[in-house]
């Protein structure tokens, strides 16, 4: 970064529904599999936006149908309540010079006073408004994944976006939890308590020293043309890309050829078991493709472009069912995730998050499409991180100014992400 960025706290309130809400949602199957964690981002805008009272105005109107984001969570009835105390903490901040000052962005701990941040469950979403000397704008969020996933934290900012600027608001978010309707009588088809629940004890978390880097690799339309054309035109973008990074992260990690490595990414369940994207919530579940080290070098990049297809073809509509099915039979049990953040490595495996599906260009505050939107910063060693390019530079509409390729953020320590950054373009 190229200066030392001081945010100045201006003030602090909190945001309630604009019309009461008294509320209690039950933790369904999908978020009890979800870590108890709260995932930051940083929405960028380098235009003027709208003020910080008509920003929270809107907030206040968005949470009359999102309530569970200004609710708490209560162990005790495993349940989001919201009530008359309800509400979501906003902070509001000056930060000294101009945005192009710290430019580029880069994830790390500079960016960590930008958003919110707290180690306990609740609040379950926080906020933070930056006001820049030049007029620019960031957005800091924090989001307990226990409640919404990606998709969902999407939808939200787009309605809160059509709030601030007076546009039509559609569509609004479906709450309806009946949709996930476990069949009569519930069948489950797959050992769900081994493979997204555990009831043994994990392994001993990996706990590394030192400082973690968060590198970022723009790949082109020009470079991602050419991981397909290796493929013979046969697989995604997606498939192509996580093929290729697998390989890559464990050439730098240096791994013996007989550990088997996992690249883990969501699959989002709303189309295939055919509910509207407006579904708010938790609604996904991982596929786990793995390999052996040595066969994933050697092998071509189709090979993990494979995989990864047929880890996304097991986790299809009768996969879902059958998990909601199997949350039927034990929503009375204590259930343990088999995923968590314990320690801050995941070698020999990789979390892979995909942010390349969600609504950014419509997330107006009042000045246009962001200029950017990013993680602040990972501490977790083998999270990967897909997200639009930055604007392209010829001037056009909207999707356009998001058509410049694929940026890549990589956790790694900083040994293993200088390997990394060496190979990162090469295609084998």
């Amino acid at each position: 970064m190229a200066a030392t960025m001081e945010v100045k706290h201006l003030a602090s309130s909190l945001i309630k529904p604009e019309t009461p809400v008294q509320l209690e949602v039950p933790l369904n199957i999908f978020d009890r599999s979800t870590a108890d964690l709260h995932i930051s981002a940083l929405i960028v805008y380098n235009t003027p936006t709208a003020s910080n009272v008509q920003i929270k105005l809107a907030l206040a109107k968005a949470l009359v149908h999102y309530p569970i984001l200004a609710g708490k969570l209560s162990f005790e009835s495993l349940s989001v309540i919201v009530d008359g105390d309800s509400g979501v903490p906003v902070t509001e901040t000056e930060v000294e010079g101009n945005l192009d000052d710290y430019l580029p962005l880069k994830g790390g701990p500079d960016l960590l006073p930008l958003h919110p941040y707290t180690e306990e469950t609740n609040p379950l979403f926080l906020v933070q408004l930056n006001r820049f000397s030049c007029g620019a704008f960031i957005l800091g969020l924090c989001t307990n994944h226990i409640i919404a996933d990606g998709q969902a934290m999407s939808s939200f900012y787009t309605t809160w976006s059509q709030f601030v600027t007076g546009r039509e608001v559609k569509p609004l978010p479906i709450l309806d939890q009946s949709l996930l309707k476990p069949r009569d009588p519930p069948t489950p088809q797959f050992p769900h308590e081994e493979i997204e629940f555990s009831t043994l004890q994990r392994d001993k978390p990996t706990f590394l020293e030192g400082p973690m880097e968060n590198v970022r690799v723009h790949y082109t339309h020009d470079f991602i043309h050419k991981l397909k054309e290796r493929t013979g035109f046969r697989h995604s973008t997606f498939e192509c890309l996580l093929s290729h990074l697998w390989k890559k992260v464990c050439i730098a990690w240096g791994l013996d050829g007989e550990v088997v490595s996992h690249a883990v990414f969501s699959v989002n369940g709303r189309p295939r078991l055919g509910i509207p994207p407006e579904y708010f919530g938790n609604l996904s579940l991982l596929a786990f493709p793995a390999s052996t080290v040595k066969e994933l070098l050697q092998e071509d990049l189709e090979y993990g472009a494979k995989l990864v297809r047929e880890a996304v073809g097991k986790t299809g509509r009768d996969y879902f069912q059958s998990y909601i099915d199997f949350g039927e039979l034990n929503k009375d049990k204590e259930l343990y995730p088999s995923v968590g953040a314990d320690g801050n490595s995941l070698a020999p495996d990789l979390e892979v998050d995909s942010w390349l599906g969600f609504q950014f260009t419509e997330i107006d505050m009042g000045g246009g499409a962001p200029y950017a939107m990013l993680p602040s910063w990972i501490p977790v060693e083998g999270i990967v991180i897909f997200m639009p390019g930055p604007p392209a530079k010829e001037k056009g509409n909207k999707a356009e100014r998001w058509s410049n390729g694929i940026d890549v953020i990589v956790s790694l320590l900083p040994e293993n992400a200088a390997a990394f950054l060496k190979i990162a373009h090469s295609i084998d």
